[in-house]
């Protein structure tokens, strides 16, 4: 996220248990001082992403973006989201 952050890139975390259950999420793994905004996974959200990384093809699809595992328990090997940083630094985007 610091990356993303240091590129100039807003940082917004969305789902389909909706906006509060973002925050909780947000505020319960520390990631407030990143994160720009939360909201309910909505086909109208404003502002409408530049790139998503979600579990949800449809929405990658729709939006553009990354299609990662969907979440089911901690993993300490998971490098998805490592992965998609460097995908981002070589197209240019950190």
């Amino acid at each position: 996220m610091e990356r993303l952050k240091e590129a100039g890139h807003s940082i917004y975390v969305w789902s389909a248990g909706g906006q509060h259950y973002s925050e909780r999420t947000v505020e319960r793994h520390g990631l407030s001082e990143w994160v720009d905004g939360c909201f309910d996974k909505h086909p109208k959200v404003d502002p409408r992403p530049d790139v998503i990384i979600d579990d949800d093809w449809y929405l990658v699809e729709k939006y553009g973006g990354y299609c990662v595992s969907q979440y089911k328990e901690v993993n300490e090997s998971d490098r998805e989201l490592l992965e998609i940083v460097e995908k981002l630094a070589e197209r240019g985007d950190l």
